[in-house]
This record gives C-alpha cells, sequence and structure tokens, in this order.
C-alpha cells in the first residue's frame, strides 16, 4: 500500500507541473541572472547596476545554456553593453557562468 501511494504521489506531482511559455521561461532566465549579477555586490545596486536586456538560451538536459545582453553602469557615470555566457540549472538555482 505505501509503494502505491508513493507511485500516485509522484504520478500527481508530475503530471501537476506545468510547462512555461517562451516569452515565462525568459523571463524566469533574466530574473535568475539578474538576481546572481547583484549578489556578486551583496545587492548595493549603489555601486553597479545591471539591466539584462535580452536572452538566448538553448535548453540541455541538466541545464540551459545561455546568453545575456547586459547594460551594466557603474558609479562615476561609466557604463558598458556586454554579452555574459552562463549556464542556469532547470530549477532556476544554481548558475554557471562561463568565462
Amino acid at each position: 500500500m505505501k509503494k502505491i501511494s508513493i507511485l500516485l504521489f509522484g504520478v500527481i506531482f508530475f503530471a501537476c507541473s506545468r510547462n512555461l511559455s517562451r516569452e515565462e521561461l525568459q523571463a524566469k532566465l533574466k530574473y535568475t541572472m539578474t538576481d546572481y549579477l547583484y549578489k556578486s555586490v551583496k545587492y548595493d545596486s549603489s555601486k553597479v547596476k545591471y539591466h539584462v536586456q535580452d536572452v538566448i538560451y538553448y535548453p540541455g538536459n541538466e541545464y540551459y545554456d545561455c546568453e545575456f545582453k547586459v547594460f551594466m553602469s557603474v558609479k562615476g557615470g561609466k557604463d558598458t553593453l556586454g554579452t555574459m555566457h552562463a549556464k542556469i540549472s532547470k530549477d532556476f538555482t544554481k548558475v554557471f557562468r562561463n568565462y
């Protein structure tokens, strides 16, 4: 009986998991990368400001391989627009930067 209950719970859990639309997935990847960037400066936006403008992603088995277009503005009026590469886990909890 215990095995059947666990199996039933697993089926319900996976059946109810919702697939994200393309726009929702892009927004979630942008949010995850922005959070990762601000975490590196201890969320102090007085030093630097980031704005992730665009993301191109390729889904893998365990992660999304992403290319972000990021606008960065540093205190003192300096700014730059560049590309950052990262791998983000499917559950959006881990970010691995590709240098």
